[in-house]
């Protein structure tokens, strides 16, 4: 057989990254393939969320690169593994780039089961000096909520995290651990950061942003009003490289001036955690030339006008959530008025309406020609799905052919009606989460409904369809890709 060079064999190994399974399989080839394919395949561990299957094979992997009394340890307290007489083909510790903490712990968990502490507290600092030593080098580090894996006794000389990319932590943590970090890591780019109220020493988290020179996604969530003073006061200093940015609170109404490069916006404010600020008479806010995606809680309607306001042609994507607390109909008419004035370019929608917002439901699609995804839920909104469906049918795009339905009920006949009357149109990418699924007498409604869409699945009006009994899909995602559930997404 001849083989392709081994520059080939990387371009074809590099272009499949995220496949497991071909991966797997370039490894079977041969030992040229093996030997390009492998270290590829070993920056997937601590990314790419895995199988329990696959987390175990991947537990008996590392225990081969344990020390002689480590195994000993584990297999006195019967834990099972492949023994074998001869070190492994390679050094696979070395190939990790995301060393993910809370990964390694749910293995140990789960293999060692009811061992005592003690012999936990034995197998992980040598666990450890595996994966943090001269010969590795990671982009990703993520330390869970109540670590107790001793990092700080590390030594950070080893400079296995001076290129890191990727941060995820919990401000709970020793400050002197981030303090440590900073010193060899100025690279940072992604960081996810949870500062609960009770942190009274935040000198670590505020070192370490100040010492990052090229952060591009911030996702930090803070619920103490003091300290998010002082977060927002660094990250305007940041505001030129940050492009994606989710915030669990309300930000002065002067803050987003500054990010002239923001891309996409979140704030996912709790109703519990609101400032005191009065955006009604504020006009600080410079336009945002950037934005194309804004997500929020109703809750913040008022903060989310304004920016709509100021991002205008540029988003193409909004999602507003549904807040019990805060529902009128004036300030939701007002937020849909605001976005058909001012979005004429929107591709992907989700915002709550009831009964009497539907006219202005109407004319929000009518004023959506490039809208081609369309999310709606109609639990606890008082919709009227006969009128729902009739406005679709009669003043969406010829572009819009993507839908995600939430209901607590569903009329069959109406929905029935629906699919026959888009005929002639695009077949559609359809998902359904029908939230009395889960209870046994529904069961033979959930079959009804397979049978339907089959139906229409067969005339063409429906190229895919979906049961999201589980939310397994992102919100604004109509084709499931395994290879896409990462570690390191919001």
């Amino acid at each position: 057989m001849l083989n392709p060079n081994k520059d080939v064999l990387s371009l074809i190994t590099e272009n499949l990254e995220d496949d497991k399974i071909s991966l797997h399989s370039c490894l079977l080839v041969n030992r040229s393939w093996c030997e390009v394919a492998a270290p590829i395949l070993w920056k997937i561990p601590g990314r790419i969320i895995l199988s329990k299957k696959a987390e175990d094979r991947l537990f008996n992997v590392i225990v081969l690169h344990l020390s002689k009394e480590s195994r000993v340890i584990l297999k006195e307290q019967g834990v099972t593994f492949a023994e074998t007489y001869q070190q492994p083909l390679f050094n696979y510790i070395n190939f990790w780039r995301h060393l993910n903490l809370r990964l390694l712990e749910e293995m140990l968990s789960r293999n060692l089961g009811n061992s005592s502490n003690l012999t936990v507290s034995m197998i992980k600092p040598d666990l450890l000096s595996l994966f943090i030593n001269k010969n590795t080098k990671f982009i990703s580090l993520y330390i869970p909520e109540n670590s107790n894996w001793e990092i700080n006794n590390i030594s950070w000389a080893e400079q296995c995290f001076s290129d890191l990319k990727n941060l995820c932590c919990d401000n709970r943590m020793n400050q002197n651990i981030l303090k440590e970090l900073t010193t060899i890591s100025e690279s940072i780019k992604k960081l996810i950061c949870d500062i609960s109220k009770n942190s009274k020493n935040i000198s670590g988290i505020v070192r370490l942003i100040e010492a990052q020179k090229n952060l591009n996604e911030v996702n930090i969530f803070c619920n103490d009003g003091e300290i998010v003073k002082i977060i927002e006061e660094l990250l305007i200093k940041k505001a030129i490289t940050i492009q994606y940015l989710r915030l669990s609170w309300e930000p002065a109404a002067k803050f987003f001036s500054h990010f002239l490069n923001l891309k996409i916006l979140e704030i996912d404010t709790p109703f519990f955690f609101r400032r005191p600020i009065n955006y009604a008479n504020s006009n600080q806010e410079k336009s945002l030339p950037t934005l194309k995606i804004l997500k929020g809680n109703l809750s913040s309607y008022m903060i989310l006008m304004r920016l709509i306001k100021s991002a205008n042609e540029h988003l193409t994507i909004i999602s507003i959530r549904y807040c019990s607390t805060i529902y009128g109909d004036n300030k939701v008419r007002e937020l849909i008025q605001t976005i058909y004035q001012n979005c004429p370019n929107l591709r992907y929608i989700k915002v709550p309406f009831k009964r009497s917002n539907l006219i202005d439901f109407e004319k929000l699609l009518v004023n959506s020609k490039y809208l081609d995804g369309l999310v709606i839920d109609t639990v606890k909104l008082d919709i009227n799905c006969r009128d729902l469906f009739k406005i679709l049918l009669r003043s969406s795009s010829l572009n819009l052919f993507k839908f995600k339905f939430a209901f607590d009920q569903i009329k069959f006949k109406l929905l029935k009606s629906f699919l026959v009357n888009w005929k002639g149109r695009q077949p559609m990418l359809l998902q359904i989460n029908f939230v009395n699924f889960i209870d046994t007498p529904q069961e033979s409604n959930k079959k009804r409904l397979m049978s339907l869409i089959e139906e229409y699945k067969k005339k063409g009006i429906v190229k895919k369809f979906d049961l999201n009994q589980h939310d397994i899909f992102e919100e604004f995602e109509w084709v499931h890709d395994e290879s896409q559930l990462h570690y390191w997404t919001f």
